[in-house]
C-alpha cells in the first residue's frame, strides 16, 4: 500500500543555509605593523620625553640655579649663543611649559623600541612576499627566537649591540609611529572590509557560487563530485599572522573541470568542516 506524498506548508520548509568563504590579500597579514605602531605611539606620548636637535660642536654643562632647581646649559663652540632648558629635577612652574614649546617632538628614551618596530616591519614584508613552507619556516622561526633570547639574556644586550655598531641607536618619534600606523591601518581596513569581500565562494547544499576577483562575473557550479583541498603549511603567514588561515583549492567535476584557488581564507579548518557538512545534506522537497 503506497501513501501519496503530503505537501508541506512553506513555513515548515527547512531554511536554506549557505557558507561564505572570503579570500584575503597579503595586506591582511600587515596588522602587526599598525597595532605595534599605535602601541608605541601611545607609549611615547605617555613618557612625555622631548627631542632636542643640536648643531655640531655643542657642549652641555650642568648649572645649579638654586637648591631646588638646576639647568642644562648648551653652548655652541663657534658662537656666542647659549640655550638653557629646565632639567627634569627643576621645580619651576615655567620650566616644563617652556621645554614643551621649545621642544615639541615626543620621543622615547627606550633604546629597544625603534629596532623592534623596524624588525617587525621588515619581517612582515618578508613573510608576506617570501613563502617559507614546511621545515624551512620552523627553522627560520627557531633561529630568530634563539638570537633574540641570547641578546635579551645579556645585561643591556640590545644597548650594547647597537653601541658596538657605531652607537647607531634607532629612535622614532611619536609622529613617526603614528603616521606609519595610521596609513597602514587605512590601507588594511579598505582592503579587508571592502576589496577582499569581492572575492569569495558561497556554498549551498546544491551548488556553489564563485567570484574569483574584483569585478568578475559570478559563476555557478554543481556540488556533485566537488572536492576541497586546503594548504596551510606556511608557519609564519598562516599560523602566526593569519589566525589559522590557509589557501583553499576547489576542484569541480563534469565535462568542464576547473580548479579554483582561494588564497588566505581565515579559520579555514573549521570553516571547511562546516562546508563539508553542508554539502553532505540532502535537500528534499515534497511535491
Amino acid at each position: 500500500m503506497s501513501t501519496a506524498p503530503t505537501s508541506l506548508p512553506a513555513a515548515s520548509l527547512p531554511h536554506k543555509r549557505e557558507i561564505r568563504l572570503t579570500s584575503h590579500s597579503m595586506l591582511f597579514y600587515w596588522w602587526p605593523i599598525w597595532v605595534l605602531g599605535f602601541v608605541l605611539a601611545i607609549w611615547t606620548l605617555q613618557e612625555d620625553n622631548r627631542l632636542a636637535i643640536l648643531p655640531p660642536n655643542t657642549t652641555a654643562s650642568k648649572v645649579r640655579d638654586s637648591e631646588t632647581s638646576s639647568f642644562i646649559e648648551l653652548r655652541v663652540d663657534k658662537g656666542k649663543e647659549t640655550t638653557s632648558l629646565t632639567e627634569a629635577v627643576a621645580k619651576s612652574k615655567e620650566g616644563p611649559e617652556l621645554s614643551r614649546r621649545a621642544f615639541p617632538t615626543h620621543v622615547s628614551h627606550q633604546p629597544w623600541m625603534g629596532p623592534v618596530f623596524c624588525v617587525v616591519l621588515l619581517l612582515t614584508v618578508v613573510i608576506t612576499n617570501v613563502p617559507l613552507r614546511g621545515l624551512w619556516s620552523f627553522l627560520v622561526l627557531l633561529m630568530f627566537l634563539v638570537i633574540a633570547l641570547l641578546i635579551s639574556l645579556l645585561p643591556e644586550g640590545w644597548d650594547k649591540l647597537l653601541r658596538a655598531v657605531g652607537d647607531l641607536h634607532i629612535y622614532i618619534n611619536m609622529a613617526g609611529y603614528l603616521f606609519i600606523a595610521t596609513v597602514v591601518f587605512i590601507l588594511w581596513s579598505v582592503s579587508v572590509f571592502i576589496f577582499d569581500q569581492r572575492t569569495y565562494i558561497v556554498i549551498t547544499p546544491g551548488q556553489i557560487r564563485v567570484c574569483e576577483h574584483v569585478g568578475a562575473s559570478i559563476r555557478t557550479f554543481d556540488t556533485t563530485g566537488l572536492s576541497f583541498e586546503k594548504q596551510r603549511d606556511d608557519l609564519f603567514r598562516h599560523w602566526l599572522l593569519g589566525f589559522f588561515s590557509g589557501d583553499l583549492i576547489v576542484k569541480t567535476s563534469g565535462a568542464e573541470r576547473e580548479t579554483i584557488r582561494l588564497a588566505n581564507v581565515l579559520w579555514i579548518g573549521w570553516r571547511l568542516e562546516e562546508a563539508q557538512k553542508l554539502l553532505a545534506e540532502k535537500a528534499t522537497v515534497a511535491g
